[in-house]
């Protein structure tokens, strides 16, 4: 049995084994309370540097994943547990990405920041990242993975928009047909394009990111390329360099190889400057045109044979000519910003003023002719013209003028009209005498004739000698046709002189065409021509002088017959048209009329100079008559004709003289015109 001592020992012992076990129990607690404190900040570590946790097992099989995960990608979960990496799949991540990370799960090595896309079960695509680390027993056995993971979605949308910005900022800039670049706060060379590098020409090797603008300005004037800085380089990159660093208004700069830039700065938000540069070659070139086309405008309009002058609606000039000056003596007056009608007289000035307010208010260009007193006092005659000035929209705006200086014309005139007077006299007088003469040349004419006719046909016995019957007939023939172009120019005379009459009465025209047919008959047949007649049998009775119409029918089938060649034809027709108006027409297959010729035969006296035509005699008398006894019935006479295809000749003579039978009665009635 133990001794009290010994138990006293035991007692100690005990004592002192129970203070060790209670320090035990107290350093576990606080080791325990610590883990749990380390634990508790590795959960929030873990929570702020990831968006969901996970665990695998053994055999790789996803066997824990946190509610966080709905939460954060709206995926259950439940669709995740049970299932290995590869059933997972990875959607479109690289292949040999996946593949590694696939080796790292066999090799149960740790993994950091693996990315890939995660296909949902709608279709839709997230992008995830994940992290893990290996578990094992104290046996070193595999237990599985433990690790988080984190939603890339919405900064992989950010990025990538951040990037398809960025190119297409890029792709924009490239694109621009201006030179663009952008400068930093250090005003470096940041960002510029391809048409920048043109901007530099030759110099354009030499740039690139981090040039500074003033070493691209002196690269510009070291290499000849702005001519504005020729003998005064650098006053004028200090110009240059004081308009870059407070940009303005933009502005335009030549370069040595003609090319023309608009040049336009603007500091940005960070201290920066964007730069664009324009081409306007074009631009400068059509306005040296539009400039060198004033200025030959201003020329011819100074060198006109008239004076211009353009106001606005109050009247105030903005433009003269020279013209216009030296009409009315203004060369010392400034005119252009003037009121047009201070320089004139008051009365004149009124009536001016009224005729402009006339164009303004009606758009009507008015002419008028005006004596106009001059700044020295003289008198001048002007033509003037006054037109509306109109702009786009077509409202006048202002009253353009055109003055010709007439003086000479007028005084012209009135020499003319005093030469024409009296020529006019002479003719009336001539006409008078003329037609006083037809008893005095017809009466020993017709003698001539009458006796040499006797002699011809030996009524009061032979002659003798054959040649005497020859003569005679000579002498016929030539008195016949003296008296012929006596009576033509004795009819001209008499319409000229206005004392040829109309015998007016209802004539049948088909019987009219027939007896003339009949009189030129045997000259066709001569000819070897055929005559042709288109009579219809409904033709209304004409109202007319009956030896006028036989005259007119006689002197165009007599033109027709004589200068158509033989084997030809003339045709003859009267018709009625479809305005009424009755028409006679005579038309050959002949030599024809060039258009100058038809023109000179309308003349009195006119003939065409030819082979054919000086081969037959005339007065050229024969178309002026019949002109005039067409146009004495109220119609008129046309001609048309081709050279070498014919002449058709038509005289129409007005509805008013149309004949019709009256209703009932038999008797012939005038149609209404």
């Amino acid at each position: 049995m133990p001794t009290k001592a010994e138990l006293a020992e035991e007692v100690v012992r005990l004592r002192r084994r129970v203070e060790e076990v209670e320090s035990l129990e107290a350093q576990r607690a606080q080791a325990e309370a610590a883990l749990r404190d380390s634990e508790e900040r590795l959960r929030g570590f873990a929570a702020a540097a990831s968006d969901w946790f996970w665990e695998m097992d053994s055999e790789l099989r996803v066997s824990f994943v946190s509610k966080r995960l709905e939460e954060v990608t709206g995926v259950d979960p439940n669709a995740i547990l049970g299932k290995t990496r590869q059933e997972l799949g990875a959607g479109d991540t690289d292949t040999e990405k996946f593949d590694a990370h696939l080796a790292d799960l066999q090799a149960h090595r740790p993994f950091r920041d693996f990315r890939y896309v995660y296909l949902a079960a709608d279709g839709s695509r997230q992008y995830w990242s994940i992290s893990g680390i290996p578990l094992f027993d104290r046996d070193g056995g595999f237990l599985g993975y433990r690790g988080t993971g984190r939603n890339l979605t919405e900064e992989y949308h950010a990025r990538r928009m951040a990037f398809e910005a960025q190119d297409l900022l890029l792709q924009a800039v490239e694109s621009f047909s201006a030179a663009v670049a952008l400068f930093d706060a250090d005003d470096r060379l940041l960002l510029f394009n391809d048409s920048y590098l043109e901007f530099h020409n030759t110099c354009s090797e030499n740039i690139g990111p981090g040039m500074s603008f003033a070493e691209l300005i002196r690269s510009q004037t070291r290499n000849g390329l702005i001519p504005a800085a020729f003998g005064r380089e650098e006053e004028w990159i200090a110009e240059r360099m004081e308009r870059h660093l407070h940009p303005r208004d933009e502005f335009e700069v030549e370069r040595s190889d003609g090319i023309w830039l608009r040049v336009r700065e603007e500091r940005t938000a960070n201290g920066g400057t964007f730069l664009t540069a324009t081409d306007i070659t074009e631009t400068k070139v059509i306005e040296r045109a539009e400039q060198e086309i004033r200025d030959r405008l201003h020329a011819v309009i100074d060198h006109l044979p008239a004076g211009l002058t353009l106001k606005d609606q109050d009247g105030s000039y903005l433009l003269v000519n020279q013209q216009f000056r030296d009409l009315y003596g203004l060369q010392e007056q400034t005119l252009v910003g003037d009121t047009a009608f201070d320089h004139f007289r008051q009365s004149e000035a009124e009536v001016f003023r009224a005729q402009d307010g006339m164009v303004l208010k009606t758009g009507v260009p008015m002419e008028v002719e005006s004596e106009v007193t001059c700044a020295n006092g003289e008198k001048v005659f002007a033509m003037i013209t006054r037109f509306p000035v109109r702009d786009f929209a077509g409202s006048p705006i202002g009253v353009g003028g055109i003055h010709v200086d007439i003086t000479d014309m007028k005084e012209k005139e009135q020499e003319l009209r005093v030469a024409r007077d009296e020529a006019e006299r002479a003719n009336r007088a001539k006409s008078t005498f003329l037609a006083n003469m037809s008893h005095e040349l017809r009466t020993p004419l017709n003698a001539i004739i009458g006796f040499s006719e006797i002699m011809e046909q030996e009524l009061f016995g032979p002659l003798g000698n054959d040649h005497y019957s020859e003569y005679a007939v000579d002498i016929r023939r030539s008195a016949s046709h003296l008296l012929s172009i006596i009576s033509d120019i004795l009819d001209l005379s008499k319409i000229e002189a206005g004392r040829m009459e109309l015998h007016e009465e209802s004539i049948d025209i088909g019987s009219a065409v027939r007896s003339c047919l009949n009189i030129v008959k045997e000259a066709a047949a001569n000819a070897g021509l055929e005559l042709v007649a288109v009579l219809p049998d409904d033709l209304p009775l004409l109202q007319a002088d009956k030896r006028a119409i036989r005259q007119i029918l006689l002197n165009l089938l007599s033109n027709a017959i004589k200068f158509t060649p033989k084997g030809g034809s003339v045709h003859t027709e009267a018709r009625i048209e479809a305005n009424q108006e009755f028409t006679l027409l005579v038309r050959d297959s002949g030599i024809g009329m060039s258009e100058q010729d038809i023109d000179l035969v309308l003349q009195p006296f006119g003939q065409i100079e030819n082979p054919h035509t000086r081969s037959h005699d005339g007065t050229g008398l024969g178309l002026p008559i019949t002109k005039s006894l067409a146009e004495m019935h109220g119609g008129h006479m046309t001609v048309r004709s081709k050279v070498g295809e014919g002449t058709e000749i038509s005289v129409r003579f007005p509805t008013r003289r149309v004949v019709s039978s009256a209703a009932g009665d038999g008797l012939p009635s005038l149609r209404s015109a």
